[in-house]
């Protein structure tokens, strides 16, 4: 039975054009630790607390929490929907270009770019976030703010840089290994959520009132913000949640190490989203009724560290010593590495399909470890490119928010614009995979890119006024100079991306008088001129066909000779007209422990 459905799911592979690469070791289960890790409630929440707390605090971390999980579902359902149609590790990028006719290889190129830093920046985030809590303990261990030991900038940077290779080294074992570590995960986020949510309330001796948690709220005055309105502040706040409930298409990057990954890998983005929000919420409701001060919250002992001062303060109250509250924050401490873990899986798989795509100017990040089946030198890029964009977070909680914006603004953009695609462009080639919307397919996903639009506008708005070179939000700028560059490089005269990258490419042979479909989602032998020349497969085509198939000797129908090719050409890629874009042996080396499946 295994064996069935591994070979339905290399056949669905293969219609996109694509070879089977990966061994697939996923199943739901561990498809959804990994979304579940990556959101990681415990991390979000503990590492970015502060920043709904100084924008509204209680109001802004509870009903912010509410409006964004429900809110982040539609867009959820969205995504599912698509990836349930279009299961590939590259995601975004590759729904893009399957979706967006005529325009893919710029709008996939855009996409692949945003998703990309996006993704980089959530790692960076999540390490630093883990490194931060890790000084935060020794400094609370060795007697609090002004006495205990605090750690340089080098310390910190040299503790964020072996956090972020350990986290990566994990990723270098095989797919069963990774998929067994992401059911570590998941057992230890939940064990530990449970933990917390009984610990901390039980120990602090006093709890604040149900008006404090559900109704208290910083107003712009009070916050000492400056912020021009309420409203403004309330919307600041809601950047903690909508960053926590972020990076769950990594359920869709595993869609070729997942099997029946049309069916799992949607659900496992609706129940990484359900689950996460509602652990959030549990998390968020203990912590706030077990502030003991909450006048010293963000000066306190802890050196400003939000949540690492509740835990401390309901210590110190119950039994006039906080070490057992700097010992109960090894439990988040764990969930961040954990959780970076994970989002580097998420982040090397998008890389590695982007750069099999020639996205990515550097063929050996699309290669095959032959030794462990998986794309060491994409984790090795994902590495280096959030140490590079860590540097800046060194003592600067600016500069923090500003990462924690561009992955949420990132990720969300590169999420959108599929979607919008789907509703647009390929309103009426599209054609859902087994997990689908039916009639609310379309107003889903309207709400989602509407939301997607409003939180990008808030979250490159300035957080502080008056506004400095040092309270500027640079959020925006980043996301700006990313387009900018993405589009310059693109339309470059030299190098221009227009020149060479031309969207989801596939692995398999192209026939010379391939041309792309104004409607991608008709025929996908149309799409990327491809067919699977193996004596058994059937003509490749989408699943989303709305368009009649065309007889054999039709003008539509790619060449003849092209048709009754042999099996072993199929390994050969070639551009349009004809030449190869790739080396056979090149592929070959990456697929070689996963040929046998294709």
């Amino acid at each position: 039975m295994d064996s069935i459905l591994l070979d339905n799911d290399a056949r669905k592979l293969r219609k996109f054009g694509y070879t089977q690469a990966f061994s697939r070791e996923f199943t739901l289960l561990t498809n959804f630790s990994v979304s579940f890790s990556v959101i990681s409630t415990i991390t979000g929440i503990v590492g970015s607390l502060g920043i709904a707390w100084n924008s509204g605090g209680p109001v802004s971390a509870v009903w912010g929490w509410v409006l964004v999980s429900v809110m982040t579902m539609f867009v959820g359902l969205a995504m599912a929907e698509i990836v349930s149609a279009c299961p590939h590790a590259g995601g975004p990028y590759f729904w893009a270009s399957v979706l967006s006719g005529r325009y893919a290889p710029f709008v996939s190129w855009i996409t692949a770019w945003l998703n990309l830093v996006g993704q980089v920046a959530i790692t960076s985030s999540i390490i630093f976030s883990c490194a931060t809590l890790l000084s935060s303990q020794l400094l609370l261990f060795t007697g609090g703010a002004g006495v205990g030991v605090a750690l340089t900038d080098a310390e910190l940077l040299g503790l964020y840089a072996v956090i972020l290779i350990a986290a990566g080294g994990l990723n270098a074992f095989n797919s069963r290994s990774v998929a067994w570590l992401s059911g570590f995960s998941v057992v230890w986020q939940l064990g530990g959520l449970f933990v917390l949510l009984i610990l901390i309330p039980a120990v602090a001796p006093t709890h604040q009132s149900a008006s404090f948690v559900f109704g208290k709220f910083f107003t712009a005055a009070q916050s000492g913000s400056g912020l021009p309105s309420n409203l403004y502040v309330f919307l600041v706040g809601m950047l903690m949640s909508q960053y926590t409930i972020t990076g769950y298409d990594a359920s869709a990057h595993l869609a070729e190490e997942t099997r029946q990954a049309d069916i799992n890998c949607p659900r496992a983005i609706v129940l990484a989203i359900a689950s996460s929000a509602l652990a959030g919420w549990a998390l968020l409701l203990a912590l706030l009724f077990s502030i003991q001060d909450g006048a010293t919250l963000d000066n306190g002992t802890a050196g400003g560290y939000v949540a690492g001062q509740i835990f401390y303060d309901a210590f110190n109250a119950r039994f006039e010593s906080g070490g057992g509250g700097v010992i109960a924050l090894f439990i988040p401490a764990i969930s961040m590495f954990l959780c970076g873990m994970s989002s580097i899986t998420s982040n090397s798989r998008m890389i590695f399909g982007m750069s099999r795509d020639q996205g990515l100017p550097i063929k050996m990040v699309s290669t095959i470890s032959p030794w462990t089946g998986t794309p060491l030198c994409a984790i090795a890029f994902s590495i280096t490119c959030a140490f590079i964009l860590g540097l800046p977070l060194l003592n600067s909680q600016v500069a923090y928010s500003a990462v924690v914006s561009i992955g949420t603004i990132g990720n969300y953009i590169a999420y959108a614009i599929p979607i919008l695609c789907r509703l647009t462009i390929s309103r009426n080639s599209f054609e859902p995979g087994p997990f689908n919307l039916g009639r609310l397919s379309k107003p889903v996903g309207w709400v989602a890119v509407l939301w997607v639009a409003f939180i990008t506008a808030v979250f490159v708005l300035p957080t502080t006024y008056p506004v400095t070179p040092s309270t500027l939000n640079y959020s925006g700028v980043t996301v700006g100079i990313v387009l900018l560059v993405t589009i310059t490089w693109w339309w470059s005269p030299v190098y221009g991306a227009r020149g060479w990258f031309k969207g989801a490419r596939g692995t398999l042979r192209r026939p010379r008088a391939a041309t792309a479909s104004t409607s991608l989602l008709s025929n996908t032998n149309v799409i990327f001129g491809v067919h699977d020349m193996h004596p058994d497969a059937e003509t490749p085509h989408h699943p989303a066909a709305e368009t009649p198939h065309q007889p054999s000797d039709s003008p539509q129908a790619p060449a003849t000779p092209v048709q009754n090719s042999s099996a072993q050409n199929t390994e050969e890629g070639h551009n349009e007209d004809g030449s190869m874009h790739e080396p056979a042996s090149q592929i070959a080396s990456h697929n070689q422990h996963a040929a046998d499946l294709a």
